[in-house]
C-alpha cells in the first residue's frame, strides 16, 4: 500500500508527464488523446487493528527472549479465551530492543580534598508485538479485547481502522476515475477543435491506495479513503 503523500506526488509527477506530451499526441498522426483520471470513495471502516505487546527488562538477552516468549504465549491464550480466533491474529511477530545508558561525575570536598565519583546507569528492554485484526468496529468488543490483553500484563491499543474487503470500494473508486478521465479528455478534445471517439486503451497506474483511518474519539465514525487511478487513451475525432 502506498503512503498517502507518496501517492499524491506520484499523481502530480504522472500528470506533468502526461500533460507535457499531450499536445503532440492530439496533433499526431494517430489522432488519440491519453488522459489520467483519479477517483476516491470514502467508506466507513468495518475492522479494527489492535496492537498488543509484552516486554522484559532482563539484562540477560537469552533470559529476556525466553521471558517475552512465555509472556506472549500467555497473552495469546488469554486473547483466545476472549473469543479471538487464530485467524484474527496476523502472522508474524516483531521484536525490538531498547537500550538506555547514562553516566555522571559527582565531585565534593572532603577534608579540603576534592573527591569525585563516577556513576553509570544502564537499562535495556526487549519487546515483542503482534497485531489482532477484529472484523468489527463495535466499541464494546474492542474494549473486551483490550481489557483481556491488559489483564495479561500486555500493552494494548487500537493502531488503526480498516476494511475487511476492499474490492467493492476499489471498483467504485475506479469507476469514478474513469468518469474523471473522460471529463478531462473531453475538455482537451473540445479545446483542440474535435471530440472524443471510442476508448482504445485503459490501464491502472500505481496501486489502489487504501488509507487506513487513525483511531478517532468516542462516538466518531472512522472512515477509509480508497483511491484509484487510471490512464485512458481515446480516439480523437477532428
Amino acid at each position: 500500500m502506498f503512503n498517502g503523500d507518496y501517492m499524491k506526488w506520484l499523481v502530480i509527477i504522472f500528470y506533468i508527464m502526461i500533460s507535457a506530451g499531450l499536445f503532440a499526441v492530439v496533433q499526431g498522426a494517430e489522432h488519440t488523446i491519453t488522459m489520467m483520471g483519479e477517483g476516491t470513495v470514502t467508506v466507513p471502516a468495518d475492522a479494527a487493528m489492535v496492537s498488543v505487546s509484552v516486554e522484559s527488562n532482563n539484562e540477560n538477552m537469552t533470559d529476556a527472549q525466553a521471558e517475552v516468549q512465555t509472556k506472549m504465549d500467555h497473552l495469546l491464550d488469554i486473547l483466545k479465551k476472549a473469543d479471538v480466533k487464530d485467524s484474527d491474529i496476523l502472522p508474524g511477530q516483531s521484536s525490538g530492543i531498547t537500550s538506555f545508558q547514562s553516566s555522571s561525575k559527582i565531585c565534593k570536598r572532603v577534608n579540603n580534598t576534592t573527591v569525585c565519583e563516577n556513576n553509570a546507569q544502564k537499562a535495556s528492554s526487549l519487546k515483542r508485538s503482534t497485531v489482532v485484526r477484529l472484523n468489527t468496529t463495535d466499541e464494546s468488543r474492542i474494549n473486551q479485547v483490550l481489557d483481556a490483553a491488559r489483564s495479561a500484563g500486555a500493552d494494548a491499543y487500537v493502531a488503526a481502522y480498516s476494511l475487511s474487503d476492499t474490492s467493492k470500494a476499489m471498483a467504485e473508486a475506479r469507476q469514478k476515475a474513469m468518469v474523471n478521465a473522460k471529463e478531462n479528455a473531453a475538455q482537451v478534445a473540445s479545446e483542440a477543435g474535435g471530440s472524443l471517439g471510442k476508448v482504445l486503451d485503459i490501464s491502472d497506474y500505481g496501486y489502489p491506495d487504501v488509507e487506513a483511518a487513525s483511531p478517532g474519539g468516542s462516538g466518531q465514525m472512522n472512515m477509509i479513503d480508497v483511491t484509484s487511478g487510471v490512464v485512458v487513451t481515446y480516439e480523437f475525432i477532428v
